[in-house]
């Protein structure tokens, strides 16, 4: 059978192969990135990967939000682009105020180059970002209400412990300068007399001398009482009270009657504090 093509055939041809032309560029878009290697990249790719490149141009032009776009686009075509990870965990712990995100590249790094050189480094990057993070936390709207009241409990009891202290001590110090106020004063000119003679044959015992002792009764402290808060344990108390968490004992041994063991403290319970 002859096809003969007319103009009119043509036309239509080409308007079809135009409406096809974009479906099949982005199939072939598709094709190729699934076909794209996903895995981590060397350094020497890295050099080569344009966001990349973008990315550290725009840093050392102090545009961080800038960089920090591009280093995002570049992990959005390989998310396992380590160094990416690790630009990205700089600029926003040390330019852009954000440690948690920080915290989520930098770990991402050492997952996908655990054997790095500078795995030490980076970790010391985490562990700065925590500190930073730690101090936003009071502005911070993902704080735990629980630990945040039981915080500002801790810091009230500490700041009434302080003032009992103080008042305390300036107790102390008057008391002190009462007695040394009411002591006599030895003057310079002290005339010691000499008792008479006895009388031949006699013989004069002498008056026992009765020792004077200076009582002084010291009001003892009062024991420190303190309210379980949530996450609270005798080991924490005892670091906190004491220095060292192996003192919890002398806590344990205060509190028997309210404490059947050393780990079944209640929120809200009070412990005396030894």
């Amino acid at each position: 059978m002859d096809i003969t093509l007319t103009s009119q055939s043509v036309q239509r041809a080409g308007f079809i192969l135009r409406r096809l032309a974009p479906l099949v560029g982005a199939g072939l878009l598709v094709l190729l990135i699934s076909c794209q290697r996903t895995g981590p990249v060397s350094e020497a790719e890295a050099e080569r990967e344009a966001n990349y490149q973008r990315g550290r141009k725009l840093y050392e032009q102090s545009d961080f939000q800038g960089a920090a776009e591009f280093y995002n686009k570049a992990l959005a075509i390989n998310p396992d682009f380590a160094n990416a990870h690790l630009e990205l965990g700089l600029v926003y712990d040390n330019k852009l105020g954000d440690p948690i995100t920080a915290i989520y590249h930098y770990r991402r790094y050492l997952e996908l180059r655990p054997d790095s050189e500078k795995r030490q480094l980076v970790e010391d990057f985490i562990e700065r970002a925590k500190v930073s993070l730690a101090a936003k936390l009071p502005q911070s709207p993902l704080i735990d209400p629980g630990e945040w009241t039981r915080l500002q409990n801790e810091k009230a009891a500490l700041l009434q412990e302080n003032a009992t202290l103080r008042s305390r001590v300036a107790e102390l110090e008057k008391a002190a300068s009462a007695v040394e106020a009411s002591a006599p004063v030895p003057t310079a000119t002290t005339v010691v007399t000499a008792p008479p003679a006895p009388a031949s044959g006699i013989i004069m015992a002498a008056a026992p001398i009765t020792p004077t002792t200076e009582s002084s009764s010291t009001e003892l402290p009062r024991p420190r009482v303190y309210v379980v808060q949530k996450g609270d344990t005798l080991q924490s108390l005892a670091l906190r009270y004491y220095g060292t968490r192996s003192a919890w004992d002398r806590i344990y041994q205060a509190n028997r009657s309210g404490v059947p063991s050393k780990d079944q403290l209640k929120v809200g319970q009070q412990l005396v504090i030894p």
